[in-house]
């Protein structure tokens, strides 16, 4: 059996320097809200893990600060680009494979059309999720198709953790300041049973 740092070594050799990828090479989604993989002993709300396959992994964003409406049953993600705007969720990881059809149905659960992307209920951003190198390699165990991701990821910090391209669902503030609360924690599981700011 080859040891830890012999399969980050194989791996992490063969990588680029940047990440040069197209969008419809994208095989992540990070969800803070009903997507997340802890929103529930079940994993989803909507059984999308399930269904599809899916690795999830704890994980951060930031530049995104984390609001949901006073009438709605979920979050949405506001795009700030502040360092200090910190979204907490996990990030959902498909086999190349698989990747397209489940993002899709994502899209679809998300209001967002790739065609007309500025229409939708949510808009998607592309950001890079800094997972946790021992997180990874855990959930390679069940899923070993997760190491082909490890091509291609930008090493940071020793090798603790690599950056994976993923979409991110957001929304424009659009003038509803008064109509919206404020998770600061950026944590919608840990927060949303607390009263979090108006």
């Amino acid at each position: 059996l080859a040891t830890r740092s012999v399969i980050l070594d194989r791996l992490l050799s063969r990588a680029p320097k940047r990440m040069a990828q197209a969008d419809s090479d994208v095989q992540a989604v990070f969800a803070y809200g009903t997507l997340r993989g802890d929103h529930s002993e079940k994993g989803d709300a909507w059984g999308v893990i399930t269904s599809t396959g899916a690795a999830w992994i704890r994980a951060s964003v930031p530049g995104f600060r984390l609001y949901q409406e006073d009438v709605a049953t979920y979050p949405f993600a506001l795009h700030t680009e502040k360092a200090e705007d910190v979204l907490q969720g996990t990030i959902l990881i498909w086999s190349r494979k698989d990747a397209r059809q489940a993002i899709d149905r994502c899209d679809s659960i998300e209001g967002f059309d790739p065609r007309r992307p500025d229409d939708g209920l949510y808009r998607r951003a592309t950001v890079e999720v800094p997972v946790m190198m021992e997180e990874l390699l855990k959930a390679s165990k069940d899923k070993p198709w997760l190491e082909e991701l490890l091509i291609g990821a930008e090493k940071t910090a020793e090798i603790t953790s690599v950056k994976l391209r993923a979409f991110v669902y957001h929304q424009p503030m659009d003038g509803r300041e008064k109509e919206v609360v404020y998770f600061p924690s950026g944590d919608w599981i840990r927060s949303r049973d607390k009263k979090p700011h108006v």
